[in-house]
């Protein structure tokens, strides 16, 4: 009985979710078009993050390598952001690094597992033992670790984004 209970729970919260989601997509076909912006880049610096949930397993866009992105919500921003910066940015608390564009993104081939495995034990401080890489990412929700971002110009030079550039133990 309390696990069809926790289980209704649990579809009740998704439905809810997905009620939201379509209201905020609603929302959005509603708004002026001339009003549209690109989103405004992070400040360049060093954030202490959380890690918000499991990694997605995703592909990339051009070869299909598969790879794991995560999404880090920031917690604090440390000294080398610039205060004006993050006022400009609307503060940064609590916003989200997240996608294969902000260099969230750990591919799994052979000669890349070990920056992976370097993530989640020297980064995320994970106890490695005996344990899998998969293992090792199902304990990844909820850690933190420190996030460096940078600034990069898009393909056509157009925009400026931020991007990951390091992430390190906290």
């Amino acid at each position: 009985m309390r696990v069809k209970r926790r289980i209704l729970g649990q579809i009740l919260i998704e439905l809810m979710e997905i009620k939201a989601m379509v209201a905020n997509f609603e929302e959005i076909l509603n708004r002026p078009a001339s009003t549209v912006e690109p989103p405004k880049p992070l400040p360049v610096g060093t954030y202490h993050c959380l890690v918000d949930g499991p990694p997605a397993a995703e592909e990339s866009s051009q070869k299909k390598t598969p790879c794991r992105t995560f999404k880090f919500k920031i917690l604090s921003a440390l000294k080398d952001v610039d205060p004006e910066q993050i006022a400009m940015a609307g503060g940064v608390v609590g916003k989200l690094i997240a996608g294969q564009g902000a260099g969230t993104a750990f591919y799994l081939t052979d000669d890349s597992a070990w920056r992976y495995r370097e993530f989640l034990v020297d980064h995320l401080g994970l106890e490695e033992g005996n344990k899998t890489l998969r293992e090792l990412e199902a304990e990844a929700p909820g850690k933190q670790v420190l996030v460096v971002l940078k600034h990069d110009l898009s393909q056509d030079g157009k925009r400026v984004f931020h991007r990951v550039d390091k992430t390190a133990h906290v």
